[in-house]
């Protein structure tokens, strides 16, 4: 089962590690991301993140589409962490999923800050309307305990 979907541009890091996966008893990471998968040296950083007893995956895009297609049935709990918007929009186009974790979109030179470690580009709006649209929950908590903040809530959609 895909037990959260969360996007972070950090990626794996220690809350992520140790809240995230302990919170929801993750059994597989899954990093998907066009560009880290063709990063040797991005990939063994990440693998030292990894909590023991976690599986980490690394794959492209059209890997990670299939790969929670043949998830979403099983009791193997899984956390799929993206980068960015416009991969979201691939997921959510290929799968029906409830719900997407933003964690942390760093401010950019073209976005404006909506939420405390949450900066949206106006290409990152208009993914979000679109998700929303779809009925997908775009919620930031970053870390498991926080109350969700409802990003329709912040874009007054």
């Amino acid at each position: 089962m895909i037990s959260v979907i969360r996007i972070d541009d950090r990626l794996l890091h220690g809350q992520v590690a140790l809240l995230w996966t302990q919170t929801y008893s993750i059994h597989t990471v899954v990093i998907v991301n066009d560009k880290v998968v063709n990063d040797e040296f991005l990939k063994m950083t990440l693998g030292l993140a990894k909590p023991i007893g976690v599986e980490l995956k690394i794959i492209s895009v059209a890997d990670g589409i299939a790969y929670m297609r043949e998830q979403i049935e099983t009791t193997r709990r899984v956390m799929v962490i993206i980068n960015n918007l416009l991969d979201a929009k691939r997921i959510f186009d290929e799968l029906d999923l409830p719900s997407l974790n933003f964690g942390n979109l760093r401010e950019r030179a073209d976005s404006a800050r909506y939420a405390p470690a949450i900066s949206l580009t106006s290409e990152d709006i208009e993914i979000c309307k679109y998700l929303l649209d779809k009925g997908v929950e775009l919620e930031i908590r970053r870390t498991p305990d926080e109350s969700k903040t409802l990003i329709k809530k912040l874009l007054n959609k």
